[in-house]
């Protein structure tokens, strides 16, 4: 029976990650569809692009809100380590491939760090500031900004936490890269003489 419980809540997971806030904020003021606008991903980056910096930030926060609802859930319900993992898999694949928007969705940044920071502060903060650090001494280097969010494995590991949510996390950075692909290539093409001056 408690299998069945925590298939629900992983299964809960993944539709609360399905709430795609930056498509639905947009939709309800501009009537438009967030899919065909900028990136085209309905992350709080988009977001910002169409409704501004307040519209990112409510994005942005909303996305975080679906991760810690979902964690929250699963610690109340005590799930196994194992379970817990997919919970933290669950909610991303719901955010980057939302089953009513044709599994277009964000990249997945906020949505992880909420399920991650509900689950250990700590793994969350320390990552955090790790990748913050290697952004600003990068001047705005994305791929050593994800380069940073890829330690929270590490962290993981090295804080103790069961092998089951290591690997959970690792699954995570997995997804986020994938889905930040494109950046990534973009972060690595060498600039031209006039794009360093």
């Amino acid at each position: 029976m408690f299998l069945i419980t925590q298939l629900v809540v992983i299964l809960v997971s993944y539709t609360l990650g399905c709430i795609s806030v930056g498509y639905y904020l947009v939709l309800w003021q501009t009537g438009q569809d967030l899919r065909d606008l900028g990136s085209g991903a309905t992350g709080g980056r988009n977001t910002g692009r169409i409704l501004g910096k307040g519209g990112a930030i409510a994005a942005g926060l909303g996305d975080i809100l679906k991760g810690v609802l979902a964690m929250m859930l699963a610690l109340s319900s005590e799930l196994e380590p194992w379970a817990l993992a997919l919970v933290m898999v669950a909610v991303l694949i719901g955010h980057l491939w939302p089953i009513q928007l044709e599994f277009k969705g964000g990249k997945g940044l906020s949505a992880a760090f909420g399920t991650v920071l509900v689950y250990d502060y700590r793994i969350a903060l320390l990552t955090a500031v790790l990748a913050l650090g290697l952004l600003l001494i990068s001047r705005g280097n994305e791929f050593l900004f994800l380069l940073g969010i890829s330690s929270s494995p590490f962290i993981a590991f090295l804080l103790g936490h069961p092998s089951e949510i290591v690997a959970g996390i690792a699954m995570l950075i997995i997804l986020i890269l994938f889905a930040h692909r494109e950046n990534i290539q973009s972060a690595l093409k060498p600039k031209t003489l006039k794009e360093r001056l």
